[in-house]
C-alpha cells in the first residue's frame, strides 16, 4: 500500500478558477492544478513548484481552504491534500501547459460539477462567495 499527500490550488480570475485536465483521464472531467509533496518540501513550496511546473504561472498561496482524499480503484494508493485559495502574480503571463495536461479551462462556479470524482464532492458544498 502507498500514501502520499499532496496539494491543489484554487486560483480565480474574473470569477471562474483554473482546471486542468489530465493526459491520462479518459473523460471530459477536470481536476485542480497541483500535486505531490516532495521529501523536504513545505506545503506552500509543494504548491509554488507543481503549479509552476504544470501551468508556468507565478502565483502565491493565500489560505488553506478544504482537505481532499483520492483513493484508486484497487484500494493499494491513497492520495491526501490540501487546497489552498491562491492569487496570481503576474495575471498577463500566458498560461504554459506541461506534458501532464492536455488543455485547462477558467471555470464558471455554477459549472463545478465537471470537476472529477477527488474534486467535486468537495467543492460542491463550498460557499463560494466567502473564498474570494
Amino acid at each position: 500500500m502507498l500514501l502520499d499527500f499532496g496539494v491543489k490550488g484554487l486560483i480565480f480570475k474574473d470569477g471562474k478558477f483554473l482546471a486542468v485536465h489530465k493526459v491520462t483521464f479518459q473523460d471530459k472531467r477536470l481536476e485542480l492544478p497541483g500535486g505531490r509533496v516532495e521529501y523536504g518540501e513545505s506545503i506552500e513550496e509543494t504548491l509554488i513548484r507543481e503549479v509552476n511546473e504544470e501551468l508556468g504561472l507565478e502565483f502565491a498561496p493565500v489560505k488553506l481552504i478544504d482537505t481532499w482524499n483520492y483513493m484508486n480503484d484497487t484500494k493499494d494508493h491513497q492520495v491526501a491534500g490540501l487546497i489552498y485559495l491562491c492569487k496570481v502574480i503576474d495575471e498577463e503571463k500566458a498560461i504554459q501547459l506541461s506534458d501532464e495536461h492536455d488543455y485547462y479551462e477558467w471555470v464558471s462556479i455554477s459549472e463545478v460539477s465537471r470537476m472529477n470524482e477527488t474534486f467535486y464532492p468537495v467543492m460542491k458544498n463550498w460557499k463560494w462567495t466567502e473564498l474570494y
